[in-house]
């Protein structure tokens, strides 16, 4: 069974990056068009490189004084962290685009859009929208009392903005707890729930005449059990049936001596699919409309921490802890294949073959 390819690129560690400098708050992949490093490099103690993670080709390479940097995912843009002070920079013009303060130390932060960076405190979640003229750092809810003593890993938002979620991790006994705020702008309401990962997505259901937006869930209980969520949220459209909210159960493959846990949670709503990663390098790809469990593999021994969609081949990059940049990609001919002799999975399987035919 070979439903997902693996295909290595080039090691972190020949772009002279060294494997120290390989960590989540060093490295940001928030697109498959960039991926920035902030690393040593000939005596010097900050240097930040932007490459291909596709290709491998560096596009910037250039001292810098940060403790934090985020890449925009879809514009040549750099917006780098130094302490309170924010700065935006185009780093093919390095012309300088804006920059600001904040006056609360920031946990986590990240780009949004194009557009939006969102910065989370120990108290509050801020917005700094960059494509308003003179636009101010504005204030947008408060950080629920549950995430008190987490790390924040994660902070995802809807198309709209309308939608925002923020995630949390806490160690309790042998395991990770995670905790996500859900907060409703249109109606200023929080709702915290148990869940590792989560993120948004435009998703048009087979039997649906208009696209919806969906908010998809990943978690992991005490035991080897967990949970894919999947639910559509409002506002309801003309012509689509009541909104869904399916969820399917998920087996975890632990090492005898780790526990695993979900990082990251990615759709690609051409064809339907989720991809589910595990720190320990596992990968679950589930149906999105029924939130089965479609097949699971290893694609990694080392840790993953980052990953992101690849919009080219509608599977994933990711970047591991020993610095390779891997790529997996889904042999679509075979998983319409292998889900087709599956029992109880037929419609799944007639749904896929449209969905990969109509690319």
């Amino acid at each position: 069974m070979e439903e997902e390819k693996t295909e290595p690129r080039p090691p972190l560690p020949d772009f002279g990056i060294g494997l120290e400098c390989v960590t989540w708050s060093r490295v940001a992949l928030t697109t498959d068009k960039w991926m920035a490093v902030r690393h040593s490099s000939n005596g010097v103690n900050s240097q930040l490189t932007v490459l291909n993670p596709l290709d491998g080709s560096i596009k910037y390479s250039k001292p810098i004084e940060a403790d934090s940097v985020q890449v925009n995912p879809s514009q040549p843009i750099i917006a780098v962290k130094c302490g309170q002070k924010l700065e935006v920079y185009n780093f093919e013009s390095n012309a300088m685009i804006s920059k600001s303060t904040i006056h609360e130390p920031i946990a986590f932060w990240t780009w949004l859009n194009s557009d939006v960076i969102a910065m989370v405190t120990e108290n509050f979640i801020y917005h700094w929208d960059l494509g308003k003229d003179n636009y101010p750092i504005e204030k947008m809810f408060m950080r629920h009392s549950r995430l008190a003593f987490s790390e924040i890993i994660g902070y995802k938002a809807d198309a709209s903005l309308k939608w925002l979620a923020i995630t949390g991790l806490i160690p309790e006994d042998e395991k990770i707890t995670g905790t996500t705020q859900l907060y409703s702008v249109d109606e200023d309401i929080t709702q915290c729930i148990g869940a590792h990962v989560v993120c948004f997505s435009s998703y048009q259901y087979s039997d649906n005449m208009a696209p919806s937006t969906i908010f998809c869930v990943g978690s992991r209980d005490a035991q080897d059990h967990g949970k894919i969520h999947v639910i559509e949220l409002g506002p309801y459209k003309n012509g689509n049936f009541a909104p869904r909210n399916s969820y399917d159960h998920i087996q975890f493959l632990d090492d005898a001596d780790r526990y695993d846990f979900p990082v990251a949670l990615h759709v690609s709503p051409d064809i339907g699919l989720l991809f589910l990663i595990t720190k320990y390098g596992y990968l679950y790809l589930c149906d999105l409309e029924s939130c089965a469990c479609l097949c699971s593999t290893r694609i990694s021994t080392s840790i993953i921490f980052s990953s992101t969609l690849n919009s080219t081949t509608h599977g994933i990059l990711g970047v591991t802890r020993s610095g390779q940049i891997i790529s997996v990609d889904v042999d679509k001919d075979d998983l319409v294949t292998y889900v087709r002799g599956r029992a109880k999975t037929a419609n799944q399987a007639d749904r896929l073959e449209k969905a990969i035919t109509q690319l």
